[in-house]
């Protein structure tokens, strides 16, 4: 299908993840539709795994288990970030957050 990576860009542009001192967070607003999906540090797996794509874009997964009908998951069920530039960047963020080490921008 010639249409295929253009309707994947433009799910792509609708997605916006992220980082808070609780947890990941997904959301998207898709085809008009707004979805929210979060999950809590506590429900990650202990150690993240980085799927290289290239074009120094990858997949962040950070989950196990999940449902493969969600966007966000792969076939075997793992869960995350899908196609993030500098993706071992955005581990080490994630890293940090769940350790408690959660960088703040200088009042201004």
């Amino acid at each position: 299908m010639v249409a295929a990576p253009l309707v994947m860009l433009l799910h792509d542009l609708q997605t916006l993840y992220v980082i808070t001192d609780r947890r990941a967070l997904i959301l998207r607003t898709a085809w008009g539709r707004r979805t929210v999906s979060q999950t809590p540090f506590r429900a990650m797996d202990t150690a993240f795994e980085i799927l290289d794509i290239g074009g120094g874009t990858g997949h962040l997964n950070f989950a196990s288990g999940r449902s493969t009908r969600s966007p966000d998951t792969d076939y075997t069920g793992r869960y995350g970030f899908r196609c993030v530039r500098n993706a071992p960047r955005i581990r080490g963020i994630l890293e940090g957050a769940r350790a408690g080490k959660v960088r703040r921008s200088p009042a201004q």
